[in-house]
């Protein structure tokens, strides 16, 4: 009865009160929310590239192509291992167009090796096409594709492949220069075996003197 009295009477001192009681719970709930956040680890956007190069733009037919991709990012990539299927998607160009190659390596030549590589910022992976050697089996252009997962844009290399010359054609080629070398000796012995002459006419004291 005292209390409904006290209000009764004092009504801006109780609204008063209850004011500071807002203010300080709404001051607390903003403390605690800030303290969350700052404990929140955020992660930056994903920014950069990721490059595959070959050491040569040509090669011969047999060669082994090698590859490597640097992970320009910053952040970790993974790189899918589709062994026993190729490494890289290969794609041979007919007619303008580019069109996929496929290829198997045996099953011993891929054991116990991880589905997917990581790749740390900053960091790069060696690749080798040596057990799909049969992809670059046609003399042309190709391109290698690297798929790497969450990485939209597609790091490509374009190579030429030449047919390297059969062993029947250099042996050819090295009778021939053979036969052009001996013929030019011969020819080069038959005139310095030839006397040489000397032309032009005899004086008449020349003649006389003799007799």
């Amino acid at each position: 009865m005292n209390d409904n009295n006290s209000i009764v009477r004092h009504p801006f001192r109780f609204r008063a009160s209850w004011s500071i009681v807002y203010i300080l719970a709404i001051s607390l709930i903003v403390f605690l929310a800030g303290s969350a956040a700052m404990g929140i680890r955020t992660h930056s956007l994903p920014t950069g590239s990721v490059k595959l190069s070959v050491p040569y733009s040509k090669y011969l037919v047999g060669e082994t192509i090698s590859f490597t991709i640097q992970n320009n990012y910053n952040s970790s990539i993974n790189v899918v291992n589709n062994c026993p299927a190729e490494p890289l998607a290969v794609y041979y160009q007919v007619n303008g167009s580019w069109v996929r190659q496929h290829g198997q390596a045996l099953l011993d030549e891929c054991p116990n090796e991880d589905r997917q590589v990581s790749v740390k910022p900053g960091g790069s992976i060696d690749g080798s096409f040596k057990p799909w050697q049969n992809l670059f089996g046609k003399p042309g252009k190709y391109r290698i594709v690297a798929f790497v997962e969450y990485y939209n844009a597609l790091p490509y290399q374009d190579i030429e492949v030449i047919a390297s010359e059969s062993p029947k054609g250099a042996n050819q080629d090295a009778n021939s220069a053979v036969n052009g070398s001996s013929a030019s000796s011969d020819k080069a012995a038959s005139t310095t075996s030839q006397p040489q002459t000397t032309t032009g006419s005899v004086s008449d004291d020349d003649s006389q003197s003799d007799d």
